[in-house]
């Protein structure tokens, strides 16, 4: 009596994880994400502020617009993205203008 459950179970199982595979897989066939013309935009401006990798001032550049559309002045999106990612305050500030001038252009403050 044993056997069957025991059997039925496995059976689950292997098709619980064979799923869980299935669907692991599919997302990376849609990654990378293609850049947008904004983003592309704002990284062929930030790049001249801060030497950094896309990913990283991709980053960077949409905290800081998350920062300033939740209520936190320039001089905060700044101070609390500058150090996080080696950059300087005037380094911070040269992503944030590429950020205000492209991504976050309604953004107060």
């Amino acid at each position: 009596m044993r056997t069957p459950k025991i059997a039925f179970r496995a059976g689950i199982a292997a098709l619980t994880v064979g799923a869980s595979l299935g669907g692991v897989t599919l997302p990376a066939a849609a990654w990378p994400t293609p850049l947008t013309d904004v983003e592309i935009r704002f990284l062929d401006s930030a790049r001249a502020s801060f030497p950094a990798g896309d990913d990283q001032l991709l980053l960077m550049g949409k905290q800081m617009c998350r920062l300033l559309y939740t209520g936190s002045s320039a001089a905060d999106a700044i101070a609390a993205t500058a150090g996080p990612n080696g950059a300087t305050p005037e380094q911070a500030g040269g992503v944030l203008n590429a950020a205000r001038a492209t991504m976050c252009t309604q953004a107060p403050g």
